[in-house]
């Protein structure tokens, strides 16, 4: 049988790639005897350029070999060589169609958005496929990140219909998804699956290697920022915690960051958070690598973020009430400031420490689920 998985993957966001590896090993492991591999497609252009705002040259050459790390990963973990980027729903199609796979996966990621359509295009993705695929369709925790039934168009409305039709079976990764499709499956088919990333078993000697090569030492008390570049509140957080003691790093070149570390391939970087001390970020897979490195950590939401529905609901609310940390280690409403995020810290920090035994319990539970539904579509 030959098995086809439909997925974000090659641009330089560590969990992207990750929730991709996590999705093929998984599915190799349930399907041994079967061809697995990763559809070498993209529906739009990878994002892959270094970072560009407070660079110096060192930080220039640490983004270079950061892309040739991420190349690497595509070509031996990812096992991906020639893929190809199709802008056209109606051309992509085509190309996975003739591919001829018996079973194709579709999941993980915002997989399912529609905000990266052609202009002027009322239709679908390709992500979504359509019933002219005559594979077997499986969603796989994916998610339709801020899509809302109301805001679709009738012919979305009847594309979608007709493709959910064509699916054998329905594995969400977060409640908005599940809304959506409700309107087109009976609610008792769809299934609530965690993120691939939490059956990822963590190997640590790429860090290992990383650190000792680098000769880098990080201190007991360090605090990383993963914050956007227009993130105002950033340096002054940074200046109050470095008077406390604490070591402050960054994945990307900021003048307050004691440690950049903007050279880590995607393995060195879900190792990398066993040895911080606490984490605030925006990115939800950095969130779950926190948990799954049993470090507390603080998401927050951008006020103007596109990761929201009208209503406020998002997948990183969604993340945080699986492990019972809401609305202690969740920013996602009103202001953020530095004063605010400060304050919220040893809030977060006193939260993920009492609920350290459920957080171990959860995430076992978690993995659990996600192969468990892999299994169950086992043929």
């Amino acid at each position: 049988m030959k098995i086809g998985i439909l997925t974000y993957y090659g641009d330089l966001n560590c969990g992207t790639n990750l929730q991709a590896f996590s999705t093929l090993r998984a599915v190799k492991s349930i399907y041994p005897n079967d061809c697995v591999e990763i559809i070498p497609f993209h529906g739009f252009n990878p994002d892959i350029r270094p970072y560009l705002s407070n660079c110096t040259i060192r930080s220039l050459l640490r983004d270079w070999s950061r892309i040739r790390k991420y190349r690497q990963f595509k070509q031996q973990q990812l096992e991906v060589k020639n893929d190809r980027i199709i802008q056209s729903p109606q051309e992509a199609l085509a190309y996975i169609k003739a591919r001829r796979y018996d079973t194709i996966f579709i999941g993980a990621d915002t997989l399912l958005e529609l905000n990266r359509l052609p202009q002027h295009y009322d239709g679908l993705s390709a992500y979504w496929l359509s019933p002219e695929i005559k594979a077997r369709k499986i969603l796989l925790a994916a998610s339709a990140k801020n899509i809302e039934y109301d805001k679709l168009s009738h012919k979305q409305k009847a594309d979608m219909e007709a493709t959910l039709l064509d699916f054998s079976a329905f594995g969400v990764r977060d409640d908005m998804t599940r809304q959506l499709i409700s309107h087109f499956i009976p609610g008792d088919k769809i299934v609530s699956i965690p993120d691939p990333t939490f059956s990822l078993e963590i190997d640590y000697h790429p860090i290992q290697s990383y650190l000792q090569k680098k000769q880098m030492l990080i201190p007991d008390k360090c605090i990383c920022i993963h914050c956007y570049r227009t993130d105002k509140w950033a340096g002054s957080v940074a200046a109050r915690l470095k008077t406390q003691g604490y070591t402050i790093a960054s994945f990307r070149p900021m003048p307050w960051a004691d440690l950049v570390l903007n050279d880590l391939s995607p393995l060195e970087q879900v190792g990398v958070f066993r040895y911080f001390h606490f984490v605030i970020t925006h990115r939800f897979h950095e969130g779950i690598f926190s948990i799954k490195n049993k470090v507390p950590v603080l998401l927050y939401v951008s006020e103007n973020t596109d990761l929201k529905t009208s209503n406020g609901d998002s997948k990183y609310s969604d993340l945080m009430k699986l492990f019972g940390l809401y609305p202690t280690n969740i920013l996602d409403s009103g202001t953020i400031d530095a004063e605010r995020i400060l304050s919220q810290i040893p809030i977060a920090l006193e939260a993920h420490n009492k609920n350290r035994q459920k957080l171990d319990k959860t995430l076992q539970d978690l993995s659990d689920r996600y192969i468990d539904f892999i299994k169950n579509t086992h043929i």
